[in-house]
């Protein structure tokens, strides 16, 4: 194998595994450590880094080396508008020009997620990675029909950085709130059910069926929203830990 392609295999192995979750928001990505588990050597691997670096999954320094990127509430946040912003506007134009092959995409596209477990709870990387893969597909699928091109690559590039994040929501809670529980608490576990439920999806792609346009962007409004509160329940875990064991000692 050429210096290029095991510069390629490298970054594909890594991108994988930090979009799977493999890696923690933050962990270090050490040269040795990743040489052992991909079987590649450390110039490959450098470039690599350097290009998940350019992609704003990966970041470096002169003293610590690379890490991948952070997670944050504000980062979050500013995704997310900029993902309903794109969303919203490729899906007005998919109600407004799709055909029934749009429509039929659509139908395939959410039964194959309705096939596929859900990935909360779920350790096994390939299963959850299935899911990732096919309800991004499915949200894909919806504003297919849009016509911007460009929009359509914005999408892909903040559904990526969107991953990172909920791989942290679903399997990485410390790298949120470092000083909260290990596992989700009930609330987080509710709000995570809702953010998969396949009856949301179901409606949401009832009304783009129904080219009701109005309704789709209210909809998928408050689809993104979930994700927020999600990440809002596990930054106040720790706190309401705190004063959950507070109220026990008094009673």
């Amino acid at each position: 194998m050429g210096y290029s392609a095991k510069t390629d295999a490298a970054f594909e192995m890594l991108h994988r595994d930090i979009l799977n979750g493999s890696h923690a928001p933050g962990q270090p990505l050490r040269i040795a450590a990743l040489s052992g588990l991909y079987g590649v050597s450390a110039t490959p691997l450098r470039e690599a880094l350097s290009r998940l670096e350019e992609k704003q999954l990966v970041v470096g320094s002169a003293n610590r080396g690379w890490r991948v990127a952070p997670v944050s509430l504000p980062e979050l946040e500013d995704l997310e508008i900029a993902r309903l912003t794109v969303e919203t506007s490729l899906l007005e134009d998919a109600i407004a020009h799709g055909d029934l092959d749009w429509e039929s995409g659509i139908v395939a596209a959410h039964h194959r997620m309705t096939q596929v477990a859900p990935p909360a709870g779920n350790v096994d990387v390939a299963a959850r990675q299935l899911w990732d893969e096919t309800h991004d597909a499915f949200h894909i699928a919806l504003h297919a029909a849009g016509r911007s091109s460009w929009l359509k690559r914005f999408f892909v590039r903040t559904a990526e950085q969107l991953r990172l994040h909920h791989q942290a929501l679903l399997f990485h809670p410390r790298a949120i709130n470092p000083n909260g529980p290990e596992k989700h608490t009930p609330e987080t576990e509710a709000l995570l059910s809702r953010a998969h439920s396949v009856t949301a999806h179901t409606e949401l792609m009832q009304v783009v069926l129904d080219r009701d346009a109005v309704v789709a962007r209210e909809k998928l409004r408050l689809h993104v929203e979930i994700t927020l509160e999600v990440f809002r329940s596990i930054a106040g875990a720790s706190m309401k830990e705190k004063k959950a064991k507070r109220e026990e000692q008094v009673t």
